[in-house]
């Protein structure tokens, strides 16, 4: 291949690129996924042992690959009791990301309120049904892009026309989601489980940058199961587990850890979490190493992508760095109102 051609070609990905994403979008992600519930399902909203939830997480991938993504979540969530009704409770939440990739600055933004319901089936089994409803915007900075007309037969040529024009390049749409969640726990231990479906992009709201193309972000099922088990008075061990569906794509993860308590001291919790994890999915599969380090009610992890499969070969294995952080405040209730057993 001469070297004309082959640059020409070499001009021509991101068109290529920017079409396969303009005709289907894949929802972000996250390794420490059980660390962002609202992006798993609405009915988590409230779903913890504080009364104020809020966390937020910031991924950075494939910065070795020349197309870095840059992903930020931030959620807040908040029950609301009613002292004469101990057997169920409202949550309200919020939850924002925001998604920037490539030379062309694609982004994927989202604002949404989240609520849920939860009613205690017996005394250590909570049932919980979540909507959420908000706005999604997708867009690109055509004007960073370098097209194949961009070439003049010899050199390229940037002042030249690209010869290519979108009807929008910044659009708006509404998202609606619902969700069921079950959570069991157990009485005088630290084990609990969560497990459930959320399902995302229920209106299928279209998401197309050309008038004539058929162009709806399809709906994402997400299925789940996160456990902690107390094996001991210092330790737990935890898991985390999920699988995303959203029309050809499908993505599975898997997270088994160990969780050490240098304290269990009542409000004065020290724990130290080390887990291991692993991505399944149709174009790439990674390991996932994350630490978590717990004082009292804050909480930090860290985890690290390290690609496997064949597009290791531009990142290096090197898939990119995530930290979540985590803060549970409390209130104090009068006696009444907690007849029944409170989530842990």
């Amino acid at each position: 291949m001469n070297i004309a051609l082959k640059t020409k070609l070499l001009l021509l990905i991101p068109v290529l690129v920017l079409g396969s994403m303009s005709l289907f979008s894949q929802d972000i992600h996250f390794s420490q996924f059980y660390n962002a519930p609202l992006t798993l399902n609405p009915a988590l909203t409230g779903i913890s042992k504080g009364d104020i939830r809020l966390t937020s997480l910031y991924r950075s991938q494939w910065n070795t690959a020349n197309s870095p993504y840059k992903t930020f979540n931030v959620s807040a969530e908040k029950k609301f009791y009613d002292i004469t009704h101990d057997r169920w409770w409202f949550s309200g939440g919020i939850d924002l990301f925001s998604d920037q990739a490539g030379d062309g600055r694609l982004s994927n933004n989202h604002v949404v309120l989240t609520g849920s319901y939860t009613r205690m089936i017996d005394r250590y089994s909570f049932l919980s049904l979540g909507l959420t409803a908000g706005v999604g915007q997708r867009g690109f900075d055509l004007g960073n892009f370098t097209f194949d007309n961009m070439w003049n037969g010899d050199v390229f040529d940037p002042t030249r026309s690209p010869n290519e024009s979108f009807d929008d390049t910044n659009i708006w749409y509404p998202d609606l989601g619902a969700g069921v969640n079950l959570r069991r726990q157990w009485a005088r231990k630290r084990t609990k489980v969560d497990f459930g479906v959320g399902l995302f992009h229920v209106n299928q709201p279209d998401q197309r940058f050309y008038k004539k193309d058929n162009s709806s972000l399809l709906m994402r099922a997400s299925f789940y199961a996160i456990p902690v088990v107390q094996v001991n008075e210092k330790g737990d061990v935890v898991g985390a587990f999920t699988a995303q569906n959203q029309g050809q794509y499908f993505e599975a993860l898997a997270n088994v850890g160990y969780r050490y308590y240098l304290s269990t001291q009542r409000a004065k919790e020290v724990a130290l979490q080390l887990s291991f994890g692993y991505r399944f999915n149709a174009i790439g599969d990674a390991f996932m190493p994350a630490v978590e380090v717990q004082y009292r009610d804050l909480m930090v992890g860290l985890s690290w992508d390290m690609n496997v499969s064949q597009f290791s070969e531009a990142t290096r294995h090197n898939g990119g760095p995530e930290i979540a952080i985590r803060y549970i405040f409390h209130k104090v209730y009068p006696i009444k109102l907690f007849k029944a057993c409170p989530l842990i």
